[in-house]
């Protein structure tokens, strides 16, 4: 899931960054570094990654790593400072902090597309597999699934918005119809 996650999120964060008018610069590092920190998470490949202490040590190690990289490619070292904290906070919401991403377009566009992918058709497939949902308990868990950011700002941008009403759209055909086959 990791490589489909970070293509589809690498073409749709540079369509935002050019929508939007963000840098894409910071986004898109951001984007590609993420979750590299889960390659020094000890069982990653049992691990739940809605475990907190998970995410805490992900991120973390994530950190380091993106130092490490983007100096290796002479990335501008103020906007390796930038990337490789918001590397380290990217998932803060899970710890209740949402403020960050209110109020920074970048890290909260990052956030909004993070999210997104649950909507999009391989990442549906991929977290319903790890919750274990049928077709009808995934869209149900899609249409109530509450941002991270919550009611605070729940989209940092108008295309980020766009998108999850088109992907929510495109996921209950999909998955009504595979649970009424009279659809089709």
């Amino acid at each position: 899931m990791d490589i489909d996650h970070i293509e589809w999120f690498m073409e749709t964060a540079q369509m935002v960054c050019d929508i939007e008018g963000l840098d894409d610069t910071l986004l898109l590092p951001l984007a590609i570094l993420h979750d590299v920190g889960y390659s020094k998470v000890k069982d990653v490949g049992t691990a739940n990654y809605y475990d907190t202490n998970i995410r805490e040590a992900h991120m973390q190690a994530g950190r380091d790593i993106t130092i490490e990289i983007l100096k290796q490619v002479n990335y501008p070292p103020d906007k390796i400072e930038r990337i490789a904290h918001m590397v380290a906070i990217h998932d803060n919401w899970a710890f209740g902090e949402v403020e960050i991403y209110v109020n920074d377009p970048v890290l909260g566009t990052f956030k909004d597309l993070d999210y997104l992918w649950i909507f999009t058709e391989k990442g549906c497939l991929a977290i319903q597999k790890v919750l274990g949902k049928n077709d009808t308990e995934m869209l149900e868990h899609l249409r109530n699934e509450a941002s991270p950011i919550g009611g605070k700002k729940p989209y940092s941008n108008a295309t980020t918005h766009r998108l999850h009403d088109e992907y929510l759209a495109a996921r209950e055909i999909e998955l009504t119809a595979n649970t009424n086959p009279e659809i089709r």
